[in-house]
């Protein structure tokens, strides 16, 4: 049974207040907003998943820590990208935040990885990625470009029916997009031995690793680079484990691969996490150019002081002994590179501290040196068993996402920590239980196609408006005419009067409503820009100040929606619904057993002389019996039938102290 946010279904609030006390997730309320280096937060006390709730929508926000703060960081404009997901998240999905950590905007599509806005034919569209990411930390899923309206202008996958994977999808300088996939593949391993030194099979299984370029609009492949074609086995780091490759159902990951870029000659920077190591391969015939990094390193490592070497080891300088990396990109005219060195691959193996890195590169001399280096501050240093990211932002500053650990922190160009935020709690960190696979900040101007969602209740109102940028306050607007206006197709244009206007705050922006507003019996709001032009405006919502029901309106066009709005409560939809398709299966339960029952008494009617108009007794129907299925049929049929015949729902009190948790089980997976 459908359940829309503009319509819910009458059920008393002594049925829904249990039950959502049960079901709700841990959370705050709007009004909280951002936390602000609170312990509580860090040691799980505000839920494994902090989260917002609002009254105006069913949305559910995400609620983060500032830890560390800078006025550096806070940009106006730009926005920071996230996708979280893991075990604690029941809504997985992108996401988009303030430069105060407010939600702005977000969609449950599911496990989403990649969440970045990038530039296609000179207009910018939110990219990431959806799908399954079971396949041992890979993915099959499909690739999605929204415009600033939030719609999907692109979706597409890899070419040639392969999976396409979650780790990259990359638009180039000559729009085209990079993705990789996974896909099983024989190969002969009877020169690689596993952990226990026995050799693999001639016919043995890999999982390979593969980027293609694709046009976006058609979906054509324009290139297609396959790892074991030019890597050798005996180059990787990570070995086999015992059983790894033997069969299809358990393929040997040797290279995996999880980034890629594309300079301006028309080579591509790869990433391979098992192999340690980045690779330049060629643009024509896929042969690998040079090595930075790993067991056939081609550089030279001129960074001046050996003491910064990473960890103090020996060998390889801090330039080339990078391990695990994630997200390398070339640099400045492709003169540098930035990654992200994770120095950690997971459970079992040593968890050193990870960092991003900045290093110059000369491709003609083959030598590499150290720029910068991002450490996370030495109290809160960080080890990411994988996954992360680090971004160059305009302003100068450095964005590193961890990843594995539910934490980004934003830098100075030469490495100072200016912020570092937290959106899950730091004792589960290295859990999975909440992470994104990377984290990004950019510019963005979202004008979404809805309009704002609206809630009224006694003398409060509520406005959010989900995915839009540009609302700088909100003004509530009142009539005595529900005909015109707000949507209710009449064509009649209702006469409004301003009541209030204020600035905007967060996601959800709280109105008090004046007491000397009560000659209106309608009331709307409108979103207002800097310049005070109207966005748009809600749909009509009915006000009663008396009413113990809060009055809810969505911003989603729906047909059966008149626009006047639907009793409920800010959390009700969802559970609503849940309750009154109960509620209705128990009624038809009921109506075939009392039909049944029926049924039965007159095939028992006697119709021959001796016992005309009488019953066949029946040991079933008792005195005590026949009391029980009147107390059924008179008294619980009764009731259902004051239920299914209540106009409004009850309402919830609003309070502000609930603990709930709701935990989705699913295993984070490590990519």
């Amino acid at each position: 049974m459908p359940l829309t946010q503009g319509s819910a279904l009458p059920l008393p609030t002594s049925l829904l207040l249990p039950l959502l006390l049960l079901l709700l997730p841990a959370a705050v309320l709007a009004d909280e907003g951002p936390y602000n280096q609170s312990q509580l937060y860090d040691q799980g006390r505000m839920g494994s998943w902090p989260t917002e709730l609002f009254r105006s929508t069913t949305t559910v926000g995400l609620a983060v820590n500032w830890v560390q703060t800078s006025p550096r960081c806070k940009v106006a404009g730009e926005y920071y990208l996230l996708a979280p997901r893991g075990a604690s998240v029941h809504r997985p999905g992108p996401m988009i935040l303030d430069p105060d950590g407010h939600l702005v905007w977000t969609r449950e599509y599911g496990q989403t990885y990649n969440l970045n806005v990038q530039r296609y034919r000179g207009r910018e569209y939110l990219t990431f990625w959806v799908g399954s990411d079971a396949d041992v930390g890979h993915g099959r899923g499909t690739y999605f470009m929204l415009d600033s309206s939030y719609q999907e202008a692109y979706k597409f996958t890899a070419a040639r029916n392969l999976p396409g994977d979650l780790h990259e999808f990359h638009i180039t300088h000559d729009d085209t997009a990079l993705l990789t996939s996974y896909d099983r593949r024989r190969a002969d391993l009877s020169r690689v031995a596993d952990e226990t030194g026995r050799v693999g099979p001639v016919a043995g299984w890999i999982w390979e690793g593969t980027f293609q370029e694709v046009e976006v609009e058609t979906g054509r492949l324009l290139f297609e680079w396959h790892a074991s074609e030019h890597f050798a086995f005996e180059d990787v780091e990570r070995g086999r484990e015992a059983g790894q490759g033997a069969s299809a159902d358990q393929p040997w990951d040797f290279f995996h691969i999880n980034s890629v870029d594309k300079d301006r000659r028309g080579n591509y920077l790869v990433s391979a996490r098992y192999a340690n190591c980045l690779s330049y391969v060629d643009g024509r015939t896929g042969e690998i150019l040079w090595r930075l990094g790993g067991k056939r390193n081609n550089f030279t490592d001129l960074t001046s002081s050996p003491a910064e070497s990473f960890g103090g080891s020996a060998g390889p300088g801090p330039a080339t002994n990078f391990t695990w990396q994630h997200h390398a990109r070339f640099r400045d005219n492709d003169t540098a590179i930035t990654l992200f060195d994770n120095a950690s691959r997971g459970l079992g193996a040593p968890a050193r501290t990870s960092r991003g890195l900045y290093l110059d590169l000369d491709q003609t001399r083959l030598t590499v040196r150290l720029r910068h280096q991002y450490w996370n501050a030495p109290d809160q240093a960080l080890s990411s068993q994988s996954q992360g990211s680090l971004q160059l932002l305009p302003n100068g500053n450095v964005l590193v996402g961890y990843g594995w650990n539910a934490a980004w922190t934003e830098f100075s160009r030469a490495g100072e920590p200016l912020c570092h935020v937290h959106f899950g709690p730091q004792r589960e960190f290295g859990l999975g239980n909440i992470l994104s696979y990377r984290v990004f900040k950019h510019p963005w101007r979202g004008a979404p196609r809805t309009r704002p969602d609206f809630e009224v209740y006694r003398y409060r109102a509520a406005a959010s408006w989900n995915g839009a940028t540009e609302v700088v306050a909100w003004g509530l607007e009142g009539t005595d005419d529900g005909g015109g206006g707000g949507g209710s197709g009449s064509g009649r244009a209702a006469a409004f009067a301003r009541v209030t206007t204020v600035p905007k705050v967060g996601f959800e922006t709280v109105i008090p409503i004046p007491e000397d507003a009560t000659a209106y019996r309608y009331l709307r709001v409108l979103a207002l820009n800097a310049s005070g032009h109207v966005l748009s405006a809600s749909k009509l919502a009915r006000w009663d100040p008396a009413a113990e029901e809060a009055v809810v309106v969505s911003g989603v066009d729906r047909d059966e929606d008149d626009g006047l709005g639907r009793f409920g409560t800010k959390w009700s939809t969802a559970v609503v619904g849940l309750l009154g398709c109960a509620l209705l299966l128990v009624v038809v339960v009921c109506l075939v057993r009392r039909l049944g029952f029926l049924f039965r008494r007159t095939a028992l009617r006697r119709v021959n002389g001796r016992e005309r108009g009488g019953f066949r007794p029946l040991k079933r129907w008792d005195a005590e019996d026949e009391g029980s299925l009147s107390d059924v049929e008179g008294g619980e049929g009764v009731e259902l039938s004051t239920l299914l015949g209540h106009h409004r729902i009850g309402s919830l009190p609003h309070r502000e102290d609930e603990d709930h948790r709701s935990r989705n089980m699913r295993p984070g997976v490590q990519v």
